[in-house]
């Protein structure tokens, strides 16, 4: 599995950050899937906790036309003890921070389940250079 972010999604993700640098961004991650890759368009920041209760994911799926493939969210989740929802399984998880020197830092991974929910990171995709 790898992700590719879009430059609207990482501006949208580094403003949220900076932004609110006191408290986590948090939110959903918009776009499709194509084989083993995520493709991030755009982000839609949540006021809601870590996840949304399971009415009001298939109340926003369905205002976003089905195009959550994910969660975003700065300050980390996922560790060993966090419950993770029916819904968010095969979803992306982006965990961001924004680090004074070296900018926007993304470590994505996919929600599993094997007995158990878990975190199985994925790849980063490499940025093209745009053509003009």
């Amino acid at each position: 599995m790898d992700v590719y972010v879009s430059e609207e999604a990482r501006q949208q993700l580094r403003a949220q950050a900076l932004e609110i640098p006191h408290r986590r961004a948090r939110g959903l991650l918009l776009g499709h899937r194509r084989g083993g890759r995520f493709f991030v368009e755009r982000i839609y920041p949540c006021l809601f906790g870590p996840l949304p209760s399971a009415q009001r994911y298939v109340e926003l799926d369905g205002i976003f036309e089905g195009k959550i493939i994910g969660f975003y969210s700065s300050g980390g989740r996922g560790g060993a003890g966090e419950k993770w929802p029916p819904f968010s399984y095969n979803k992306l998880y982006l965990e961001l921070e924004l680090h004074p020197k070296r900018g926007l830092i993304l470590k994505p991974a996919v929600v599993e389940y094997s007995d158990s929910f878990s975190l199985v990171p994925a790849v980063l995709a490499e940025r093209s250079e745009r053509r003009r």
